[in-house]
């Protein structure tokens, strides 16, 4: 039966093979092949492009075999589905994005010698990719609507959770452009000064020395005045 299934696998008969694995688990519980039965099921899926069904597929192999030398590539391979089940466009809900994350997270702490952290890795900047655009598109509808409170919330996420994204400097602007329109000069001046002191070769950065000059020539005037 195993080998059946096997061979209906090497030859990408998914469906078929699907069916023989799930026989080799129902009928052979318990025993040393079950485990890897379990993972060429999850994969007759991923090989379908059914990332659904093969998350759980996936899942059921840690749930059940958790001591199976699978597991760290079955947990890798769930964390990829996770991220291909999740909307492209950064806009549109990301539940199954931060999902893939903490997994990823967890996955590093499992496996610390895993020969898949460079994949991990990537898989993470892929994923962190996402939620930072997610943050900044949020950050950028608030500004436009001149909540601008709102919009810095956005971009502080963004600027705490992802600071190696390149939409980090962009959210250090919209932040000191918000606050400037909030009349707030010293919250502005801050953070113009630290995409200047962070990013000098930034193309927002010669726009935002002459803002540091304005708003602190601007802030003499107020102090002038009281």
């Amino acid at each position: 039966m195993l080998a059946r299934a096997r061979l209906l696998y090497e030859h990408k008969k998914w469906d078929k093979a699907r069916v023989e694995f799930e026989n080799v688990i129902f009928n052979y519980p318990g025993t040393a092949v079950v485990d890897s039965a379990q993972f060429s099921l999850a994969m007759c899926s991923y090989h379908q492009k059914d990332y659904i069904v093969a998350a759980d597929e996936f899942q059921r192999l840690r749930t059940r075999y958790p001591t199976s030398p699978l597991v760290d590539d079955a947990d890798l391979l769930r964390c990829h589905c996770l991220l291909m089940t999740a909307p492209r466009n950064a806009g549109l809900d990301q539940d199954r994005t931060t999902e893939a994350v903490n997994q990823l997270k967890l996955f590093k702490d499992n496996h610390p010698l895993s020969p898949h952290l460079p994949a991990v890795d990537s898989l993470l900047a892929e994923a962190d990719g996402r939620l930072s655009k997610r943050d900044y598109q949020a950050g950028v509808l608030y500004h436009r609507l001149g909540r601008y409170q709102a919009a810095r919330i956005y971009f502080q996420e963004l600027i705490d959770s992802y600071t190696d994204s390149p939409l980090v400097p962009e959210a250090l602007f919209y932040i000191a452009e918000g606050q400037r329109r909030l009349d707030s000069l010293g919250s502005a001046i801050e953070y113009y000064e630290k995409l200047v002191y962070l990013y000098p070769d930034h193309p927002r950065t010669a726009k935002a020395k002459k803002r540091v000059a304005e708003l602190a020539r601007r802030r003499e005037q107020v102090q002038a005045g009281q």
